[in-house]
């Protein structure tokens, strides 16, 4: 699998350093939220008043919903930051993927492609954070839909096959597929930099960011390809006890 660009300069040590940011970051996001609840309160006491002009409404709604958004984009940058805590357990694939599968119909459907899952039976249980995996597997298939659907009748595949099948072992591999415009190595690379974003000014770009982040912190490998009009996204996931 040479053609995988893999996100391995994303593993964060344990250290010190890191504890510091860690403590850094999530002060910082705390103060800013409080700071953001602010103005999301005063912005929704001058919404109420109904005798307000169109004019200072408008700029009410602006403020409100910039500070919902910064909120949110706290929220992300505390995960791609290596701030989220993951408590790696044994996990059964098979008592995720219904709710998988449910949640990216909808994500699928609301951007106007198709999906399909396809998961081998018996597949061994993992070594993961259950909450965690689902965010890694949910940020892969929403960055797969949104490129998918910048081409007509196109779909996003997942397969999530066990070891050996795919690789040489000791990993359960789930791959995701979608149509994409043709990229490089270097481009792909850069997928992965934080506040990389292809998609608009409604995008944070972190998400492939959280995604590499994550994974490193519980001992997964992400990857990414693309070949002839298709671009893969591989996740080794650690095969418990192996």
């Amino acid at each position: 699998m040479a053609d995988f660009v893999f996100a391995d300069d994303y593993r964060l040590g344990r250290s010190s350093t890191r504890q510091f940011f860690e403590l850094f970051l999530k002060g910082y996001v705390h103060k800013h939220n409080n700071l953001m609840g602010v103005i999301q309160g005063f912005s929704s006491l001058i919404l109420y008043d109904d005798s307000i002009n169109d004019e200072v409404r408008e700029s009410a709604e602006q403020m409100q919903t910039s500070a919902k958004a910064a909120t949110e984009l706290n929220r992300e940058v505390l995960g791609a930051a290596g701030c989220a805590r993951c408590d790696a357990t044994p996990v059964r694939p098979g008592d995720v993927l219904p709710y998988w599968r449910s949640k990216s119909e909808e994500i699928c459907a609301a951007t106007g492609v198709g999906f399909a899952l396809e998961a081998r039976d018996g597949l061994p249980g993992v070594t993961a954070d259950s909450n965690r995996l689902g965010e890694i597997y949910f940020h892969l298939l929403r960055n797969a839909a949104e490129a998918a659907a910048g081409f007509p009748g196109s779909s996003v595949a997942v397969d999530l096959l066990p070891p050996g099948e795919a690789s040489s072992g000791g990993t359960v591999d789930l791959f995701v597929r979608n149509r994409s415009a043709d990229l490089d190595a270097a481009a792909l690379a850069k997928s992965f930099l934080p506040f990389e974003s292809t998609k608009g000014s409604d995008h944070f770009g972190l998400g492939l960011t959280t995604a590499a982040v994550l994974a490193g912190d519980m001992g997964m490998r992400l990857g990414l390809r693309n070949a002839e009009g298709t671009t893969t996204a591989w996740l080794a996931i650690p095969v418990a006890g192996a």
